[in-house]
């Protein structure tokens, strides 16, 4: 009770230290999306996929090393942690916890929905939600108990794909393991129809990615959408309860102590950094082997994410701590406050830049050359949403979702003092 009682209390005083988090991982998302926004999606998983050179090669390995899967980890602690925020918030008010939280997800469920059927396939707001209709009902558990489900969920995928490589693969039949093979040495033909619906017209995108969440017929590609989907669901439910203990504890309200951020940065850093390491040379060395990448390859950089996540929080909590760039970190702080709309925003643009309804330049520039529109996606972000915010309270998309949750109409302009 005691720790229910201190994670009231400090919910909203520390939550501009939150938002800046939540604008930092916003913000790094970007950095694996852009290539998913740029290039055949099997690029995003396999740097022998498209455009193959040296330059490519040491893009990829950077990024994979520092962000694949890290940012998102963070935005999921913080999902977690907002779950706590919002049904203590509406439990204070004498409303139902239930019904409110249920009528916030619905609708972030439409929106998930909408954002990945005619806008970009790698939508994380459609699994949130799904994840937060099952997240309710664990928010009163103990933050020990949170933290060790989460970690034990967390770690399904690797336990399933070990199995499944050691006990299923061996027995599929031939045609379903050249299903597997081709889902990651994908066939010209295929990465050229990739290539000439994102560079074509709206209505082909739609039906491609319609056709790339409706599975294939085979065994094998059952197989592939299954680890897909246990993955993903796995890794946001484990991190949001992870993150809901790690609200009750204080860790996101950089109330603890400089020296045990210093920990989370030194053994996160330590021990994450060299194990996502470790598991992009052993792809390397296995020539990214179907057999072997399908399943137990992504084991390491699983099992690196969590470390990696908790040395960047300890990182930005320091910084906060420390005082230093403060208007960057407000500059931050405002991305966090408008999470939504920016996520929404970078999709815009970088499909407006990518697809054919924009300028095309789909499957045309290297990975260099998409960090660079990268930066210039961040710069944008760090001016507008300021911007925004010195004139009204919410961002557009967070406005939006506040008016449907609570049914009635919301003040969205700051009045002038």
């Amino acid at each position: 009770d005691g720790i229910r009682d201190a994670q009231e209390s400090r919910g909203l005083g520390d939550v501009y230290k939150r938002q800046i988090l939540r604008g930092f991982a916003v913000l790094g998302i970007l950095i694996m999306n852009i290539s998913s926004f740029a290039m055949p999606s099997m690029a995003y998983f396999s740097p022998f996929v498209y455009d193959v050179n040296l330059l490519n090669h040491i893009i990829y390995s950077i990024t994979h090393i520092i962000a694949d899967q890290k940012f998102m980890a963070i935005f999921s602690m913080l999902f977690g942690a907002s779950t706590l925020l919002f049904t203590n918030s509406i439990k204070r008010s004498g409303k139902s916890p239930f019904i409110s939280f249920y009528n916030r997800n619905f609708w972030l469920l439409i929106v998930g929905f909408i954002h990945s059927t005619y806008f970009w396939y790698g939508d994380v707001l459609f699994i949130y939600a799904l994840c937060a209709f099952s997240l309710f009902f664990f928010k009163s558990i103990s933050p020990k108990k949170q933290f060790i489900l989460g970690i034990l969920i967390y770690l399904i995928p690797t336990f399933s794909n070990y199995a499944i490589n050691e006990y299923v693969l061996d027995h599929l039949d031939a045609e379903d393991q050249r299903q597997i093979k081709l889902h990651w040495n994908p066939e010209d033909e295929v990465l050229q129809e990739e290539l000439e619906t994102y560079r074509g017209s709206y209505e082909k995108q739609i039906k491609h990615r319609a056709k790339m969440t409706s599975g294939g017929d085979g065994f094998g590609e059952a197989i592939i959408g299954l680890s897909f989907l246990t993955d993903l669901f796995s890794r946001s439910f484990g991190m949001m309860l992870i993150g809901m203990a790690c609200f009750s504890l204080g860790v996101f309200s950089n109330t603890l102590s400089k020296q045990l951020y210093k920990k989370l940065m030194i053994y996160g850093f330590g021990i994450g950094f060299p194990l996502s390491t470790i598991g992009l040379f052993l792809a390397y060395s296995f020539d990214w082997y179907w057999k072997y990448i399908q399943f137990l390859g992504r084991s390491p950089n699983h099992i690196a994410t969590p470390f990696i996540a908790f040395g960047y929080i300890g990182f930005i909590m320091l910084w906060i701590q420390s005082g230093s760039f403060k208007r960057f970190q407000q500059k931050l702080r405002s991305i966090g406050k408008t999470a939504l709309t920016a996520y929404l925003v970078q999709t815009l643009i970088a499909t407006i830049i990518f697809y054919g309804f924009g300028f095309g330049l789909f499957g045309y520039v290297n990975r260099l050359v998409q960090l660079l529109i990268m930066f210039l996606i961040w710069i944008l972000l760090l001016s507008l949403c300021p911007m925004w915010l010195s004139k009204y309270h919410y961002g557009p998309a967070e406005w939006i979702w506040r008016m449907l949750t609570q049914m009635k109409l919301v003040p969205l302009k700051k009045k002038n003092k």
